[in-house]
């Protein structure tokens, strides 16, 4: 046994330095730092602890030293590649490892959590370096133990066992009195759920939907249609998709094409996304429902409306994506009712299958002509902004990077590094839609048809100095303000500056193209994108979150941290729940119950 407890605290000990190093801890104040330290310490030996006792104890108790070292090694070596990978994780997007990630690495073939060669060349340095720690530790554990646990046992486990309490009962009390800088430190230590007893200590609960039970109602009404469209001639929809294009790309200097097309049509200025993430970006798209309906729709297996719309009016529907549809499962959902879907490309690479995606959507167009026709094109390779070896030779933005190495982002990363990379796959971007549009126009589907240009999400570059990279870990303009340009046959070119989000396609273009004659309401929370009034309440999400956009501050609610305020910047705010606040809260909890049926 003194083997296994000095075993854990060196584990402990070298991750908690290990956390301190790679996370950013959002107080270095020394009494939250501490508490930090002491909880991740405490929560940390004890997970070890235990692991050691069930894999490498017996061995070593039946006199097996040298099998209980190799457990006891690959034990920790195991744990110190998964800690590390956390860490880094933390450190970029803001939430641990979970089962939704893994599930998209395992499963969404590479298109989604995708490693450049460069990566890879530091994860296996990483290794490297993890496994001379591990070996140094089991070798220093096997060799001192009967030296340093003489007789404590019971001490220093008692003692462990006090602090992992005490920083409980700490955190429960400072999340009640709303006490941000101890319990946001809380977030960072991983594995570790804390206690919280808001309600006996009398602080905020939280807004977070039930996602479990009853079925949906969706559309709350069947789809209605004006008597002309049904023998009118109908405009074709094509929706032109860049994966993590973010607003501000829309220039003459990073995307020159598409910056002409807006000038010559309708640009929306300030769009945003109904998800910081695929999955709840092009979920709020089709449905026009919150991202918290997600888990509920795939249950149910219920079909956009938008899709079902276009279906009953006749139109030849499909799916051009660079990445699969599988993960996220847009084809169990979105295109669940979608005969021979296309749900995935063919390419050695992600411009190869944009490439694809591209040449099958110009075959759609060409073997439907005379019918209406649409199509969802989404294009991937700025997701894992890969040159390939000739965009290589010509980058207009200077970096030393061809790939993302996400490993080398620490708190001294010169961001302009990895932005001028995506700043040369964003001008790369605007090529393909140039060929795309061009293509539209010589086939002649310019003029008769309604063109969406726009993003699922934006991209972060630690922005606003809070060390945030990449998407689905906050809500701040860099994550989920993207672009958005409309081209619409017989309509004057115009910009727009009110604020307009994701949800507002659907509640456009049914009403507007495809004459269904339901209150909106019956399918969206959004409103046309032509109405300028205020909208009632702007909801965003990621997969572990909801949000609420105000003007000057954003209400977060998290399965896992409860309720916050954010500033603009995604700053702690000082401030508490405002009476229009709650107001906005009980308004979002009354979106998630609307579509929900009741028996």
């Amino acid at each position: 046994m003194k083997l296994i407890i000095l075993l854990a605290i060196l584990e402990s000990l070298f991750f908690t330095v290990l956390g301190f190093i790679s996370l950013p801890v959002p107080y270095r104040d020394f009494l939250p730092s501490m508490y930090t330290g002491f909880a991740g310490f405490t929560n940390t030996f004890l997970i070890c602890f235990v692991i050691n006792i069930l894999l490498v104890y017996p061995f070593y108790k039946f006199k097996k030293v040298k099998t209980s070292f190799a457990s006891a090694l690959i034990v920790l070596l195991v744990l110190s590649i998964l800690a590390v990978t956390d860490f880094k994780v933390y450190a970029i997007y803001r939430f641990h490892l979970n089962k939704a990630m893994l599930d998209l690495f395992i499963n969404g073939g590479g298109d989604v959590i995708a490693f450049s060669d460069t990566m890879w060349l530091s994860i296996i340095g990483y290794c490297l370096g993890l496994l001379l720690c591990s070996l140094t530790i089991i070798i220093t554990a096997y060799k001192f133990h009967d030296r340093i646990i003489t007789g404590r046992k019971t001490a220093i486990i008692s003692t462990i066992i006090v602090l992992f309490i005490l920083c409980n009962l700490v955190h429960a009390y400072s999340k009640a009195r709303g006490i941000p800088s101890v319990y946001r430190n809380s977030e960072v230590i991983t594995l570790y759920y804390p206690l919280t007893a808001n309600k006996l200590l009398g602080g905020t609960n939280t807004y977070i939907p039930d996602e479990t039970g009853n079925a949906i109602s969706y559309p709350l009404h069947p789809l209605t249609y004006a008597a002309d469209k049904n023998d009118s001639k109908k405009l074709n929809i094509y929706m032109i998709f860049v994966d993590s294009l973010r607003a501000d790309m829309l220039n003459s200097d990073n995307m020159p094409y598409l910056t002409e097309i807006a000038e010559n049509n309708l640009k929306f200025t300030h769009h945003l996304s109904g998800g910081n993430a695929t999955r709840n970006g092009v979920f709020t798209l089709f449905y026009g429902l919150p991202g918290s309906y997600w888990n509920r729709i795939l249950n149910s297996n219920v079909q956009s409306s938008l899709i079902t719309g276009l279906q009953e009016q006749g139109y030849k529907i499909n799916a051009f994506a660079g990445a699969q549809l599988y993960k996220p499962e847009f084809n169990k959902t979105v295109f669940s009712k979608v005969k021979d879907l296309r749900i995935e490309s063919h390419g050695n690479n992600v411009s190869e299958k944009d490439l694809n995606a591209i040449s099958d959507f110009k075959k759609f167009v060409t073997d439907n002509q005379g019918s209406p026709k649409f199509a969802f094109v989404f294009l991937d390779k700025l997701h894992s902004m890969e040159l390939t070896p000739e965009e290589q030779k010509n980058k207009k933005f200077p970096t030393p990077w061809n790939s993302p190495d996400y490993l080398a982002i620490d708190k001294n990363f010169d961001r302009n590094i990895i932005f001028n990379l995506y700043k040369n796959v964003v001008f790369e971007m605007d090529k393909q839609i140039k060929d795309i549009t061009d293509f539209l126009k010589e086939q002649g589907e310019w003029d008769n048809s309604v063109i969406i240009i726009s993003s699922d999400h934006g991209n972060e570059f630690d922005d606003n100095g809070h060390g945030y990279y990449g998407h689905n870990s906050n809500f701040t303009d860099a994550q989920i303000h993207i672009p958005l340009v409309v081209h619409w046959p017989e309509k004057e070119p115009r910009e727009y500056n009110y604020t307009t989000t994701s949800y507002d396609i659907t509640a456009t273009l049914m009403p507007d193209v495809l004459g269904v004659t339901n209150d909106t309401a019956d399918y969206t929370i959004g409103k046309s994108l032509f109405d300028g009034s205020e909208r009632d309440i702007i909801i965003s999400s990621s997969y572990l979150e909801d949000a609420i956009i105000k003007k000057d501050h954003i209400i977060i609610s998290s399965s896992i941290n409860g309720l916050s305020i954010k500033t603009k910047n995604f700053s702690d705010s000082e401030n508490s729940l405002s009476a229009e606040d709650k107001k906005d809260i009980e308004r979002k909890l009354e979106i998630d119950r609307t579509y929900v049926h009741h028996d």
